[in-house]
């Protein structure tokens, strides 16, 4: 089947948390089938989500409040499907309802969990093991590619905002009287399905009013359901009028735009928790009723606060009794860990925020590709790449590298050489007048391929831990950046964060670019000789002027700025 697999239509989840903690298992699918089409079937609800994702290749909307409505809508679905000639069909609801159309779609491989009596409908009834049921959402979803031997991937979710996605985020900030001179800290006290999962409306009030005195702008953000929750909150506040409010002015990816220009998130368990998680808001998690067990953000900056109380969690939608379990969660704490969250962003240590990036890729674009380098001596810089950094860095641009270095994990050389590595590459570097911001690296093990999995990290690339990382600590518009480097991983990286990106005929490039027209979702922006010819891309598509003019670091001035 792996061979012969062209088409696949993979059915997703119907809710925004949901979605989110599936797009693992989407790339996992993306990754196992690299030269498929991949056809995304969603509910319109939650279909602003993809997007962007570059394993999809198309989406496609199942409208079952319209014209997809009752058994005579579903039956036109089928035959719609049917007519695209899907090989295989991947399921990730557990619904009856999944397997039944796509078995009505005369669908050839049908895999799915073998639930709600669906196993007759799937040429490929996944067990279900009570193990599995309790883990969390992510590698519930991954546990379905994973029984079948696909790719592995991290459990990390994903979310691409586009430039334009992130003006008009930025738009709706100014609009609501934020300025970017005060830390912004969103707060959502909605959340839907019942009253249960909120933290009280006065607690809400009285945290803003504290970060309002510490000069802080609190802007209260959620769905149009959640306009009284938040209306509570402005009635309870001692300043009013110090709070911004996009309730219900905000789509997915508007709310995903705003979200990431805050220094910090305060939540209720919603899908808004896991949209900050995803483009990486450092955010405060507050959970009550709901098990944290499956459903906590994902994310190396997410705190989570509960009171564990004997009643809890009980998924109930109201509390029958006195809601001790959100009431346990008091002001001081939530306040506590809102601070310790803004102390470590970029803005709190008086690093410029919203700064526009070029991240490289290392060996084969900076330097001469020769294989694993385990030594001072075996590298040397390829000619001209420095005068092009000394360009972009003149222009404006944060310069961060990024690379794999599989080589410490199969045991040719120790961190400490790779380390010797990096600092001579730096001082080469900067004999020649160049800066860079820092250089990251994976040491970790491959995650592909027939290798041994020893692990599977969240920072080798094509994963954005290292590139997200950088962001956080630089104080990145990664909107606003470039990812240039030799290989599909560096395009898929920067295409996964919204950056626009450079393959390079450098290094492994040239190989590379011959697999660009075949493998959807790393069809880079621009395909460049070396190094000096993507830096004058970067420039032109910067609209900067390229003998040095600074660019534009707050997104409230003009679109001049990547």
């Amino acid at each position: 089947m792996m061979g012969d697999v062209a088409r696949i239509l993979v059915r997703g989840t119907n809710w925004v948390g949901d979605a989110l903690l599936m797009t693992p298992a989407l790339a996992a699918v993306r990754r196992t089938f690299p030269r498929a089409h991949l056809s995304l079937l969603v509910r319109p609800w939650v279909a602003d989500l993809f997007r962007g994702n570059p394993a999809v290749d198309d989406l496609l909307l199942y409208e079952s409040a319209g014209v997809h409505r009752g058994n005579r809508g579903r039956l036109r679905l089928a035959r719609e499907l049917r007519r695209q000639r899907f090989d295989l069909a991947v399921l990730f609801p557990n619904a009856f309802d999944a397997a039944l159309l796509v078995w009505l779609a005369r669908i050839p491989e049908r895999i799915g969990f073998a639930t709600q009596g669906r196993g007759l409908l799937l040429t490929r009834a996944v067990s279900l093991s009570p193990e599995l049921r309790k883990r969390h959402q992510a590698e519930y979803y991954l546990g379905l590619v994973r029984a079948l031997g696909w790719a592995e991937v991290p459990a990390e979710p994903l979310l691409v905002v586009s430039p334009e996605e992130q003006d008009r985020a930025d738009a709706l900030l100014r609009e609501a009287g934020c300025d970017w001179e005060a830390p912004i800290v969103a707060l959502n006290p909605g959340a839907a399905y019942g009253t249960a999962k909120r933290w009280p409306a006065e607690r809400y009030a009285a945290l803003a009013d504290r970060l309002v005195a510490e000069g802080c702008r609190p802007l209260l953000v959620g769905a149009p359901s959640d306009t009284q929750a938040t209306a509570a909150v402005r009635a309870a506040s001692a300043h009013p009028e110090a709070l911004a409010d996009l309730t219900g002015r905000t789509d997915l990816k508007a709310l995903a735009g705003i979200l990431r220009r805050c220094g910090a998130f305060v939540t209720n368990d919603t899908g808004g928790m896991h949209v900050a998680a995803a483009v990486g808001t450092p955010l405060v998690a507050i959970f009550g009723p709901t098990d944290p067990t499956t459903t906590a953000p994902v994310s190396r900056r997410a705190t989570l606060l509960r009171q564990p109380v004997f009643c809890s969690p009980c998924l109930l939608r109201e509390c029958p009794i006195d809601h001790r379990c959100m009431r346990g969660v008091s002001v001081e704490e939530v306040h506590r860990a809102v601070g310790s969250l803004l102390r470590s962003s970029a803005r709190s240590r008086g690093v410029p925020v919203n700064r526009p990036a070029v991240i490289l890729d290392r060996d084969g674009t900076i330097n001469e590709e020769v294989g694993y380098i385990g030594s001072p001596e075996q590298l040397h810089l390829i000619p001209g790449a420095a005068a092009a950094l000394r360009r972009l860095q003149a222009a404006g641009f944060c310069l961060v590298i990024v690379t794999n270095q599989a080589g410490v994990a199969r045991g040719y050389f120790d961190e400490t050489a790779l380390q010797r590595v990096n600092a001579h590459l730096l001082a080469l570097l900067a004999a020649e007048g160049v800066e860079v911001s820092r250089l990251y690296y994976c040491p970790h093990h491959p995650t592909e391929g027939d290798l041994p999995y020893r692990r599977v990290c969240q920072c080798r690339k094509p994963g954005d831990g290292m590139i997200r990382r950088a962001a956080e600590e630089h104080g990145l518009d990664l909107a606003r950046s470039f990812v240039i480097g030799d290989h599909m991983s560096d395009v898929l990286l920067g295409r996964g964060v919204g950056a626009r990106t450079v393959l390079l005929l450098t290094g492994h490039g040239r190989e590379e670019a011959e697999n660009v027209a075949g493998t959807p979702g790393a069809v880079p922006d621009c395909i460049a000789a070396d190094l000096e010819e993507a830096a004058a891309w970067v420039l032109a598509e910067a609209a900067c002027d390229p003998t040095g003019g600074v660019l534009p670091t707050d997104p409230a001035g003009t679109r001049g700025s990547p």
